[in-house]
């Protein structure tokens, strides 16, 4: 393997440096890419992902540190030399789009080729070209108001396109489309990876893409944390053998994307320590769970998946447990709905505390799931917290501590353990049915 194309040597970026807002965005970053590699910069919103990246495209100068492309030290560039380098160097793509809303589609793409002093015959044949290939030649002649946003999106990767650059860089390209269209676009970008050899670097924060990467930039508050290798495509960066190997944490990072490597290694130690599930397993179970959750699978057909084989698409638990998980699942869900219509009756006061039918229901599943044995007093004040939690007048641990009170004081007399317990769940059926409704709660 040659030398790579991208070395950012202990990059350091500050913005208002010397005031007192001064702030340190990049913070000692090194990342090295390789020719033809798909590298995502990866992590949450103002973690300096995009400031590397615009580092990378010569239009934010490192506070320290160096920017080298293609050997050379790009901040050394002459004004004239630096319009060249991002000309034909780099392509482009916004997450905004960025189109010129006066000129037609084919203009838009066409449009970098004008400063190359590119003829208007070849300007208008390439343009085409790449608007056949990206299929929007239908609307070539239209303004780029007028298309969807996938459409201008595809404009977008054309026009990056059009001078044919070595690195294609990406800042949340598919960030305001949804999640047909930003398939689409990402399917896009490999195809231009794999086919048309270029280089891509794609900043993004939502962990669904990291599939597409040779290899991930996992960044922290300004600094490269870890670089991992996708051990599911073949890799650009030639490694030596034993230099990786593929482990259990890359399946927890899929899980867990912004944890450190340290908690990692702990949630696989404790999953081992307290379930029997293989994480494959867990990213099946949570698969067919979202179906239950989102109406579109029944409960006979989630606990013949929940114990069918894992290689013929279920997750391999035995009889007894798949029975018991999926009856969990099946009341949480019923009480959760409990929950929902609690929250919608109304009254010219705002949220009912007392809708007894609805209360009733949770604290008869809640007290069976824990064999409480309530009497009349103990049931009534066990309801009231309900409503009040639920209602939410009270939170997680006022409402533990309410039912740990002893009934002369308004509780319900449980002690500690039962008081987790049943907070616990309670806390489990007001997070499946809270979020549905669009509702915050804490």
């Amino acid at each position: 393997m040659g030398k790579p194309i991208i070395f950012g040597d202990k990059i350091e970026i500050t913005y208002n440096l010397g005031k007192e807002n001064e702030f340190k965005a990049n913070k000692g970053a090194t990342v090295e890419i390789f020719d033809q590699e798909y590298i995502i910069l990866f992590g949450p919103s103002g973690c300096g992902k995009s400031t590397l990246l615009y580092c990378m495209f010569g239009v934010l100068e490192p506070s320290a540190g160096k920017m080298y492309v293609n050997g050379e030290s790009i901040y050394d560039f002459s004004p004239m030399q630096m319009v060249h380098f991002q000309r034909k160097t780099m392509g482009i793509m916004y997450q905004s789009f960025n189109l010129i809303p006066s000129i037609t589609v084919l203009d838009n793409v066409a449009l970098p080729l004008i400063f190359d002093g590119v003829p208007p015959g070849e300007r208008f044949d390439r343009g085409m070209e790449l608007c056949r290939r990206f299929m929007i030649d239908k609307v070539a002649h239209k303004r780029p108001t007028l298309l969807s946003g996938g459409q201008q999106q595809r404009v977008s990767v054309a026009r990056s396109l059009v001078n044919d650059p070595q690195i294609l860089i990406a800042d949340e390209p598919v960030g305001n489309l949804d999640s047909i269209t930003a398939a689409q676009v990402m399917d896009t970008l490999a195809e231009i990876n794999a086919k048309d050899k270029k280089t891509v670097l794609l900043v993004t924060h939502d962990a669904k893409y990291l599939p597409y990467a040779h290899r991930i930039v996992y960044m922290t508050d300004g600094r490269v944390e870890r670089i991992v290798p996708n051990p599911e495509k073949r890799q650009i960066l030639k490694l030596a053998p034993g230099t990786t190997i593929v482990t259990e944490i890359e399946q927890i990072a899929r899980i867990y994307p912004y944890d450190s490597p340290n908690e990692l290694q702990v949630k696989s130690i404790v999953n081992y320590l307290i379930e029997e599930l293989t994480f494959d397993q867990i990213t099946r179970l949570q698969k067919i769970t979202e179906a239950v959750i989102s109406g579109r699978m029944e409960g006979g057909t989630y606990l013949r998946s929940l114990m069918a084989d894992f290689d013929t698409g279920g997750v391999g638990l035995p009889v007894a447990r798949a029975t018991e998980m999926a009856g969990k699942l099946m009341s949480i869900n019923e009480h959760a709905l409990d929950i929902q219509r609690f929250r919608r009756a109304k009254t010219g006061e705002g949220v009912q505390i007392r809708n007894m039918e609805f209360i009733n229901r949770i604290a008869e599943f809640v007290a069976g799931q824990f064999d409480l044995s309530l009497d009349a007093t103990g049931k009534q004040h066990f309801e009231d917290a309900i409503a009040q939690r639920i209602g939410g007048f009270i939170k997680r641990d006022e409402f533990a501590d309410q039912v740990g009170l002893s009934q002369k004081e308004g509780g319900v007399g449980l002690n500690k353990k039962q008081s987790f317990d049943v907070s616990r769940l309670i806390e489990k059926l007001i997070a499946l049915g809270i979020p549905r409704t669009g509702e915050a709660h804490h």
